[in-house]
């Protein structure tokens, strides 16, 4: 899929293992910004999120074993998601990524719908994915997507929400 935008030229596809090391950079830097969280005791900050911790080796599992989509501007891949079937015609969409640079410009709806297009062709009934609860913007992001959060849980040590989508 290639779509103009202003003077740039974004293309989707399947991401391949020569991908891993970029991508494997991308959630490092999308990652950085709200994966933090203020420790009530001494100010300093916290890594709240495993995709931070996120090896090279899993990035490339993922890429073996589980639909990778990338995003391209022409010379970098900017965003990024994965989905792995969890059961029957149901996915979990993980580490959806837009590079700092690039985002509020509706680069990540763009690679979502990709996603959808692909799970459609996959006779997939449902994606789910877990989200921070504690960030407004990834909140709003994803109910205009069409997800709905159908629960919560601090088991990572912050809110965060169990959200799903119905593939139509």
């Amino acid at each position: 899929m290639t779509a103009v935008g202003r003077q740039c030229k974004y293309t989707c596809r399947q991401g391949s293992l020569a991908d891993a090391e970029e991508i494997h950079i991308l959630m490092q830097q999308a990652f950085a910004d709200y994966a933090k969280k203020k420790n009530d005791h001494n100010d300093q900050e916290k890594v709240i999120n495993s995709a931070l911790q996120e090896e090279m080796q899993a990035v490339k599992a993922d890429l073996e074993n589980n639909i990778v989509l990338v995003l391209s501007d022409g010379e970098q891949i900017i965003a990024s998601l994965r989905l792995e079937e969890i059961s029957e015609k149901r996915y979990l969409l993980k580490r959806f990524a837009v590079s700092p640079d690039y985002q509020n410009r509706g680069l990540g709806t763009m690679l979502f719908e990709q996603a959808v297009e692909k799970l459609k062709e996959l006779n997939a009934h449902y994606l789910q994915l877990y989200s921070s609860l504690e960030n407004e913007k990834l909140i709003c992001f994803y109910r205009g997507l069409g997800f709905n959060c159908l629960e919560t849980d601090h088991s990572k040590g912050y809110e965060r929400g169990l959200w799903v989508k119905t593939i139509k």
